[in-house]
């Protein structure tokens, strides 16, 4: 808008920023549960001991309410909902979504995000800043911290 960009061009950058931000929000949770401290720099889990419902539990959830979750997922779910200051506790918990399917979802969801952000830029011709901007997708997915 600052550069005088017509309203198609706006629109366009505005739809991509916000498909963006959701990705790197969304690969923030997945970090938060699949990270290693050492090569992200974030201590793992701290959302999870902080009650913070990121997205792999909130997929776990629902499929533990589902008709085709587990009494393993509904297990997790119960240990997600209690106290996980206690650090066996919270090292289960992480352990358990660790090697959950709805982490893997939750990636997927991540990448189709930052898909969404990359395919909002078709109309804009190419050059050097569209192409950052393309680039800008992937770094997002693949970011370790």
């Amino acid at each position: 808008m600052m550069s005088g960009a017509d309203e198609t061009t706006v629109n366009i950058l505005t739809q991509y920023g916000e498909r963006l931000g959701t990705a790197f929000q969304l690969a923030d949770d997945v970090l938060d549960i699949a990270s290693d401290s050492h090569e992200s720099g974030k201590t793992p889990g701290t959302d999870l001991r902080e009650g913070i419902p990121t997205l792999p539990v909130l997929r776990l959830r629902a499929l533990a309410e589902s008709s085709a979750g587990t009494a393993e997922d509904r297990a997790l779910c119960e240990l997600l909902a209690g106290d996980l200051t206690d650090d066996a506790r919270h090292a289960e918990a992480l352990a358990g979504l660790r090697a959950h399917p709805a982490l893997e979802q939750a990636r997927r969801d991540t990448v189709r995000y930052a898909e969404q952000a990359r395919a909002m830029l078709v109309p804009l011709p190419e050059c050097m800043a569209k192409a950052a901007l393309e680039g800008l997708c992937d770094t997002v997915v693949h970011r370790a911290g």
